[in-house]
């Protein structure tokens, strides 16, 4: 079994197809089937099966799927101990939809204690997609359903919202809205249509905000009620839940950077550590 086939059944998994698996390794999809193939070969066993949406992973193609990625982050974990410390590099500049990287600050400090040599920059972006897209930002830590042909990454978690307000404060407080800017720089995520925005919130005259920390901040303070993240505001002692989180609002947590720029040593190094960091905190149920 080699490691490149292995590479190349990850990328038909993550791209759903190998027409789109062919685009992001630069390769057509009759090679990509063929190197699928010779793996199912080599194991003997069939690696994907016919679902209800199309072709999917069988159960030993999940088992390999899980196998590969171990064996794709102690690959990462290796070049960047032999390689990190022979490049000299600028900043990784990082945006987070509608502002969400705020809110894994912690994270990044841990990861500044180990690796006090690689710079970060928090950028003010909206869409992340498009900062990572025209170079504006190396990483992205993305809330999109749907990952464009011309990035790639990890998903890291399915992220819930509920409604939420001040303890203390009357159920029926105000109603707080998402801003033009959020309604031009996100059309069409689902995520953000949990709380009213644009044209809708000015009609309604509702208080509105164009990044999340300034929202869950304005519920904080006690000056209305809004649906949030629920990993995010679970966390505040002076918050109470409304309502149980709403399905339809669900949303992945992507971390994501260009599919034809392979990452750095540091940026591979980062991703890694998130990868492992976000997954644990965001999908470990709270306590008390």
């Amino acid at each position: 079994m080699e490691w490149s086939d292995l590479q190349v059944f990850l990328a038909a998994v993550r791209a759903g197809s190998y027409t789109a698996a062919g685009r992001q390794l630069d390769i057509n999809r009759t090679t990509v089937g063929r190197r699928v193939d010779a793996l199912e070969a080599a194991l003997g066993i069939a690696l994907f099966e016919e679902g209800p949406l199309g072709p999917a992973p069988s159960r030993a193609g999940r088992r390999l799927l899980a196998a590969a990625e171990a064996i794709e982050r102690e690959i990462a974990h290796m070049r960047s101990d032999l390689e990190l410390a022979e490049h000299v590099q600028g900043p990784i500049r990082i945006a987070g939809s509608a502002g969400i990287v705020a809110e894994f600050l912690p994270e990044f400090a841990a990861f500044r204690r180990l690796h006090p040599e690689i710079a970060i920059e928090l950028l003010g972006e909206l869409d992340p997609l498009d900062a990572v897209t025209h170079r504006r930002a190396e990483l992205a830590l993305a809330l999109v359903r749907k990952v464009p042909l011309r990035l790639a990454g990890v998903e890291v978690a399915t992220l819930s919202q509920a409604p939420y307000a001040r303890k203390g404060s009357p159920e029926e407080g105000a109603q707080l809205g998402w801003g033009y800017e959020v309604d031009a720089a996100l059309p069409g995520s689902q995520w953000t249509a949990s709380n009213p925005s644009g044209e809708v919130a000015e009609r309604e005259g509702l208080m509105t905000f164009n990044a999340f920390p300034q929202m869950k901040q304005a519920v904080l303070a006690g000056l209305g009620r809004a649906t949030l993240w629920c990993f995010a505001a679970d966390g505040e002692p002076a918050l109470e839940r409304l309502a149980p989180p709403d399905s339809r609002h669900d949303c992945p947590l992507w971390l994501l950077h260009r599919s034809k720029a392979p990452p750095g040593p540091g940026l591979t190094n980062l991703i890694t550590f998130l990868t492992d960091a976000l997954r644990s905190r965001l999908t470990t149920p709270p306590t008390g």
